[in-house]
Order: structure tokens, then C-alpha cells, then sequence
């Protein structure tokens, strides 16, 4: 090759041959396509999510509303509806419950919730007084504190009116759009039913489909037994509040027990002392001290019974959730998303980890004494006590409590289905186990003569065969068995033998 033709453009170079060394791998050209669609689709979220945002979560809120009345579709197909049907029939009677409470308690609670606004500043008078009657604090005057801020509220409302009487028009109509949108998404989420999961399968090899289904029915069970239950405990909690404030005369009884029922089922751990701050602060303002120790005993002695008994009862599935994150979740997804994204948060987040499990590895620990906490050397008297008044206090006490109450959120039960798909993912059957069948003596001499035999006819030759070949060869070896049998009975009986209390002692 002459120095003229290296300087001119080969584009063999370029495109080489396949088993050239110069030539890529064969995934290079399909990682460059997958980057390129990656980077596409990346720009194109975010240059548009701002456009398709409600759309999405529209989406998000079909899904969870079509999970959620997933059992009660199941319970009416089971009794032989259509899914269609049942599906429309559990969307119509959720409207109608939903619509039944607004016209029975909505005026009401528009009312009482402006009169608690207007009634803001004499509560606060009060709760200031009562401070500076028991303690030296002394709060400021609401005048200080509201004037400017109020009088720039009503100056911004008075010039912006035509502006906020147009953005009211659309966002109504926005409103009323989103809320068809998510009643249509959801009827055909829930009409599709086992029709889509199954186009989804159908895309998916075999160890793909059934962690596929394992974790849809995971998140399935994560979402409509944490709605379903949330919602009644909480119309249960807001229920009793209401009657118990309006026995007791506080006012705004109705939107206070509302706050209370729904902040104390859907915040994890600090929910249950947020809802009922509110209600205690007002019964202290409007009623005095002794009201408000009232309401906060009522509060403690229901979130007992709530615990005991109640949340036993109808939440029989647990979130494998850690306390904190749980809280974090809802945090998180509050300053998101909003008020819906801090009532998703926590079947969202349960749902994540349920997908995570099914889909990563586990490996085993090693032995560290980083991972466990260290042995204890000497208790002191503290820990002694405690343990003493657990043995003898809370441990009789636990022991009456039912099964469900005793479980922690660590633990998940599992249905028979659950089970089944789990067992099909991870429980690969072993060595041992498909070798573990079923087995007979067999006499020691009996496979020597066999072989003896069938040598001299031939070897095994017959056996390759046609079925007929197949079946005289093992009717031969069953006659020839059975002779040998004979013949061996017969030797046996000239030489002494063993007990015959011992049937395996005539093949020795």
C-alpha cells in the first residue's frame, strides 16, 4: 500500500465488517438509540410538564379511586354482576354518598367555617387573657399584629376584583373538567380490570409476568385497604367528635370534627395530637379550662378504643412502613402536591417499597458486630423496673388485645393468592426437593442376573424401539424377575436363615 493510498478515506474504517476488531459491540447502536429516545423524552417533560401536569394527576387519582373500590366490584362480580356494571354501579354509589353528605351537612359547615374566620379575633382575646391570668406572658394586641395585613388583604381584593371574578369562572370550570376527566379515567381503569392487565403481560416474558403481577397485587392491597380503612375510621373518629362537642356546647362543632377525623387517620404519627390541638384550643377559648381538659381526655380515651378495637377490626392489612418515613412521605408529598399529595403520600410511598422489594435482590448479611446492637453487661434498675412492670402490667393486658392490634407495621399478612405469587418469584424448588420421591427395596442380587441376562440376548437393543419392542422387553424383565425370585427361595430353604420376623432377610 503505497503512503497515497493511506492518505484517502476509507470507509470500511468507518462501517467495518462484522469480526472486524475496529467494528463496536452489537449493543453500542442500541444504547445510542436508547440515549437518544432517554434525552428526547427527558427535554420533552420538561418543556411540557407544565402543560400536561393536571393531566397526570388526574391520571394518579383514577388509578387510586379505581384500586380503591376494587373490592367491591370483586365482592358484586362474585355474586354475578357484570364487571362493567359493577364497576358503574360502585362509581354511581360513591357519588351518591359523597353528594348525600355535602347537601345533608355542606351548608352547615359553610357556615360555621366563616363564622370561626370572623370569630378569630375574639378567640384570640380570649386565649390571651386566660394566658395573662395563669402565667406573667404576656401575648400582643391582635391589632398590632393583623391591622396592616388585613387592610392590604381587603386593598388587594377591592383592586383585583375583576381579576379574581375570571380566574374564579375558570378555575370552576377547571374544576368541573378535572372531575370528569377522573370519573371517566376511573370507570374504564376498573371496567379493563384482569383485560389489561393481561395486553400488559402479554409484553412481559414468564419471571417478568409474575413479578408483574406480584407487585400489582401488592400495590392493589397497599392502596384499597389503606382508602378503605383510613376513610371509615376517619368518618367513625369525625363522627363521635361531633356528637361528643356538640354535647358539650363548643361551637363549631361540625368542621372542628372534621379536622380531627381526617388529620388524625391520613398524618402518620403526629396526626393524632394535630387533630386534636385544634378542638382543644377552641373549647379552651370559647368554654374555659376544665372544656378543654375534657375534650383532650375524650380525645385520649377514643384514640385507645380506636387502637383496640376499631383499627383491629377494619384495617386487617398493615403498611410495612417505617414511622419516619411515613412522616417524611407525607411532608414531601404535601409540599408537592398539595393537600391530595399529603393524603396519597402514604399508599404512594407503600406502593414504591412493595415495587422495590419484587423487583431488586437481597444478598445475605455478613457477620458484623456493626449490625447488631452490643450485648448487655449489667442492667440497671431503671431497665429492671420497666421490665418488671411490663411483666406484670402490660403483659396481661397484651395477652387479652386481639391478634391484629399485637402486629406491627413490619408485618404485612398475606392472602392465598399473595402467597401463591410470591412463592412462584422467589421459591424456586431445589435439588433436594425434585429428587425427594418415593421409594422401594429392592433385592441385591436381582439387578446383577437381570443384566446378566439381557446381555446375552443382546444388550438393551430392543428397547429402542417401537412401544410393542417397549412392552416385551419389560414383560421379560418381570419373568425373569420373578424366576430369579423363585430361585432364590429355593436355595434358601437348605441353609439356615435368619428370623423370619424380618422380610428384607431372604435378600441378603
Amino acid at each position: 500500500m503505497t503512503k497515497q493510498d493511506d492518505q484517502r478515506i476509507d470507509f470500511a474504517s468507518v462501517f467495518p465488517a462484522k469480526g472486524d476488531s475496529r467494528r463496536p459491540p452489537d449493543w453500542w447502536g442500541r444504547g445510542l438509540l436508547y440515549a437518544a429516545i432517554a434525552v428526547f423524552l427527558a427535554y420533552f417533560v420538561w418543556n411540557s410538564w407544565g402543560k400536561i401536569d393536571y393531566i397526570v394527576l388526574d391520571l394518579v387519582i383514577s388509578v387510586f379511586v379505581a384500586l380503591a373500590i376494587e373490592p367491591m366490584v370483586l365482592i358484586m362480580i362474585r355474586h354475578g354482576w357484570n364487571r362493567s356494571v359493577a364497576s358503574a354501579i360502585s362509581l354511581v354509589g360513591l357519588a351518591v354518598i359523597i353528594i348525600a353528605l355535602f347537601s345533608l351537612f355542606g351548608s352547615m359547615f359553610v357556615q360555621q367555617m366563616i363564622s370561626m374566620v370572623t370569630g378569630l379575633p375574639a378567640l384570640y382575646d380570649q386565649i390571651r387573657d386566660a394566658v395573662g391570668q395563669y402565667t406573667t406572658f404576656r401575648l400582643p394586641e391582635i391589632d398590632s399584629l393583623g391591622g396592616e395585613i388585613i387592610k392590604n388583604i381587603q386593598t388587594s381584593w377591592i383592586t383585583n376584583f375583576a381579576g379574581q371574578a375570571i380566574n374564579t369562572t375558570v378555575g370552576l370550570f377547571s374544576a368541573l373538567l378535572n372531575i370528569m376527566t377522573v370519573v371517566m379515567v376511573t370507570y374504564y381503569i376498573s371496567a379493563a380490570g384482569p383485560k389489561m392487565r393481561r395486553s400488559l403481560c402479554q409484553w412481559l416474558g414468564d419471571s417478568q409476568q409474575r413479578r408483574f403481577l406480584l407487585a400489582w397485587t401488592v400495590v392493589q392491597d397497599q392502596i384499597s385497604g389503606f382508602l378503605f380503612s383510613r376513610s371509615i375510621l376517619a368518618v367513625i373518629n369525625a363522627a363521635c367528635t361531633a356528637i361528643f362537642l356538640e354535647i358539650i356546647h363548643v361551637p363549631y362543632w361540625l368542621p372542628l370534627a372534621l379536622f380531627c377525623g381526617i388529620v388524625s387517620q391520613f398524618i402518620p404519627t403526629v396526626g393524632t395530637y394535630i387533630g386534636g390541638a385544634l378542638p382543644v384550643v377552641f373549647a379552651w377559648g370559647s368554654n374555659g379550662v376544665l372544656y378543654a381538659v375534657g375534650v383532650l381526655v375524650f380525645i385520649t380515651v377514643y384514640q385507645q378504643f380506636e387502637n383496640l378495637i376499631l383499627s383491629p377490626k377494619i384495617s386487617q392489612r398493615t403498611m410495612d412502613l417505617n414511622p419516619a418515613i411515613a412522616f417524611l412521605a407525607v411532608l414531601a408529598f404535601g409540599s408537592v402536591f398539595g393537600a391530595l399529595g399529603a393524603f396519597l403520600a402514604l399508599p404512594i410511598t407503600a406502593s414504591l417499597q412493595a415495587i422495590f422489594k419484587v423487583y431488586t435482590k437481597r444478598y445475605e448479611l455478613v457477620d458484623s458486630p456493626l449490625l447488631y446492637d452490643p450485648d448487655t453487661v449489667k442492667k440497671s434498675k431503671v431497665v429492671e423496673g420497666a421490665e418488671a412492670i411490663g411483666e406484670h402490667v402490660f403483659k396481661p393486658v397484651t395477652n387479652h388485645m386481639p391478634r391484629a392490634a399485637k402486629g406491627s407495621s413490619a408485618r404485612v399478612p398475606m392472602d392465598e393468592e399473595l402467597q401463591h405469587l410470591a412463592e412462584q418469584v422467589y421459591r424456586m424448588p431445589t435439588a433436594q426437593q425434585l429428587d425427594d420421591s418415593e421409594t422401594m427395596a429392592i433385592p441385591k442380587d436381582a439387578f446383577n442376573t437381570w443384566s446378566k441376562t439381557t446381555t446375552k440376548r443382546g444388550g438393551l437393543s430392543g428397547l429402542a424401539g417401537t412401544d410393542d419392542n417397549a412392552n416385551d422387553a419389560d414383560a421379560r424383565h418381570a419373568n425373569e424377575t420373578a424366576d430369579n425370585q423363585d430361585g432364590a427361595g429355593a436355595g434358601t430353604a437348605t441353609t439356615s436363615t435368619p428370623s423370619d420376623d424380618n422380610p428384607r432377610s431372604k435378600w441378603r
